[in-house]
């Protein structure tokens, strides 16, 4: 890790040496080119995205309802350093690469492993612009999937674009003042038009990316049933096939706490002309295509987030002295930086799996197994990654001393802006019912997912020594839990009070068996790293006490603390060397 500044390195991919190794596993054969996005995303964060940032958010954007001669524009603008912003992440290709046939050397669209892992990098230095982003992606997603074709040629070329000046960027028109998080309880009206198109009538309480021209918007039409069983799948432009305005009223901008450099703000549908992509009954389920890809780039902004505060904490431990030594070389403050940095690689590997199980979907190479785990993982590493992100972020604040708490060092930034992450795309209770109702109660997630867990956890058995007692206690620990997710599903009603608890020990299981296998893995080519990592992890989450009554970790020493804090190799010793 470089001992630079909070952002000085020159290139936050190459500062990253364990995350470029889970590039290089997901990606495969497609590192060799996907590497050069991922430096040219990591040099773009760490220099031209970092300085633009803090000046995006010194300068929100404004709502012009006006013009001089008082007829209503509704337009949002935004400071120059935003747009610049935009241009370089769409111009490397943030969305594009996703939609390009040629994007691969030899044919073909890039894999969401690069998509995402791009975005984990950006997503360090800006995590406003980063929402627009995905909703471009999601509406461009939407529109490949459930549009006529017709409609999908008008709109995606232009929502992957990587030119500002044809760009279209999408969003997503869900939250009603009246519902919130039920999205069942929406009134937004439907009403069909002559020519085949519709007409929206409502009011959206939460726009998030307001002033995008591509809008997917969730109303009833007259008829339909209640809750989200009668909602319907709308795309709204932002303007008339003829270039007039749509029927579409911005009342305000929100005054938030973080994300400040991306405009939220309600609107008003009045009338709004709008294709049906998916009539009732099907609504809801196409849009949940988009709300399952934005949890996605959620969990990978937390982990972005996560990272970040990492970054800042170690490299002000390895640069500060007080009491005559580096604050890296006190024993205490060492084991907070190693908490730290194991939270974040193991929320990493988490997120990673899930995106992982995406391409394999999106390549048609997925079991009926794999969908269902990526089901499941879908809103746990979402709710699992948000609350960690703020947890650490603050920590790392506190590691800085009074200086983490000033404006100028960029914590105080990441800190408002995590606090989001819980909220956006479901908060922390609606997601952890999602995880335990339908994915382990009507979806039939819990069976594969412990034997996910046993796979895993045999790899890392092979190894032997502290891995293998360490996967003998995690799979223990993974059939208690299951035995505990049934006695939840059981009975006349379930018990919903432990969804938090089952879906937190999830996550926690998860995590361990991932990182035992690639511990495993790890020490069969000779690095210790892995192992350092995953039973660090493990003493922390699953270890029993001892006598003193606490989980004690492993003793770090100099070499495994320098291997843990730059990412590198932990090389081994062969037996009998």
């Amino acid at each position: 890790m470089a001992a630079a500044g909070g952002q000085g390195a020159l290139d936050l991919y190459a500062d990253d040496p364990a995350f470029a190794r889970r590039m290089q596993r997901l990606l495969g054969e497609d590192y060799a080119w996907a590497q050069l996005h991922l430096h040219r995303m990591g040099g773009l964060a760490a220099g031209p995205i970092a300085e633009l940032a803090p000046l995006a958010e010194a300068h929100p954007p404004v709502l012009r309802q006006f013009d001089r001669d008082g007829e209503r524009i509704d337009r949002v603008e935004f400071h120059p350093a935003y747009d610049e912003m935009r241009r370089l992440a769409y111009g490397a290709g943030l969305v594009a690469l996703a939609y390009e046939d040629d994007a691969r050397p030899g044919g073909g669209r890039a894999p969401h492993a690069l998509i995402f892992g791009m975005g984990y990098l950006f997503a360090q230095a800006e995590q406003g612009l980063y929402c627009p982003i995905c909703m471009t992606d999601g509406a461009a997603r939407l529109l490949e999937r459930f549009a006529p074709p017709w409609l999908a040629r008008r709109f995606v070329p232009r929502l992957a674009s990587r030119d500002l000046a044809s760009l279209c960027e999408g969003a997503m028109w869900l939250t009603e003042k009246q519902g919130g998080s039920d999205v069942g309880a929406n009134t937004t009206r439907a009403e069909p038009a002559a020519d085949g198109s519709w007409r929206l009538h409502g009011e959206k309480w939460f726009c998030s990316n307001l002033g995008a021209e591509v809008m997917m918007v969730l109303a009833r039409p007259a008829g339909a049933p209640a809750g989200t069983r009668g909602l319907g799948l709308y795309l709204v432009p932002l303007h008339r096939e003829d270039g007039r305005r749509n029927a579409i009223r911005f009342h305000r901008l929100k005054d938030k706490l973080g994300t400040r450099s991306m405009a939220t703000g309600e609107a008003a549908l009045q009338g709004a002309f709008a294709w049906q992509l998916q009539g009732p009954g099907r609504g809801f389920k196409a849009m949940a295509e988009m709300l399952n890809l934005s949890r996605l780039y959620n969990a990978v902004a937390s982990c972005a987030c996560m990272r970040r505060a990492v970054r800042a904490a170690v490299v002000h431990a390895r640069q500060r002295e007080a009491f005559g030594r580096r604050l890296e070389e006190h024993p205490l403050h060492r084991e907070v930086l190693a908490e730290l940095i194991v939270e974040s690689e193991a929320a990493t590997a988490l997120v990673f799996e899930a995106v992982r199980r995406l391409d394999l979907l999106d390549a048609g190479r997925a079991t009926a197994e794999d969908a269902t785990l990526w089901r499941a993982l879908t809103p746990l590493v979402k709710l699992h990654t948000a609350k960690r992100a703020i947890a650490l972020a603050s920590e790392a604040i506190e590691a800085l001393g009074g200086n983490g708490y000033i404006e100028e060092f960029g914590l105080a930034r990441l800190l408002r802006d995590a606090q989001v992450l819980p909220i956006w795309e479901g908060t922390t209770n609606v997601l952890a019912l999602d995880f335990l109702l339908r994915a382990c109660g009507k979806e039939g997630a819990l069976g594969p997912w412990l034997a996910w867990i046993e796979e895993r956890l045999a790899e890392a058995a092979l190894a032997g020594g502290e891995l293998a007692a360490a996967a003998h206690t995690v799979g223990a620990a993974a059939a208690a839990w299951g035995e505990a997710v049934r006695a939840a599903l059981d009975g006349p009603e379930p018990r919903t009070d432990q969804a938090r608890r089952i879906a937190a020990r999830a996550a926690r299981l998860s995590e361990a068996a991932l990182l035992l296998a690639e511990a495993a893995e790890d020490q069969r080519a000779g690095d210790g790293r892995g192992a350092v990592l995953a039973l660090r992890h493990f003493a922390r989450f699953f270890a029993p006490p001892s006598s003193s009554g606490l989980r004690a970790a492993p003793a770090l020493e100099d070499a495994a603390w320098r291997a843990l804090r730059d990412g590198t190799p932990l090389l081994l010793v062969p037996q009998g060397a």
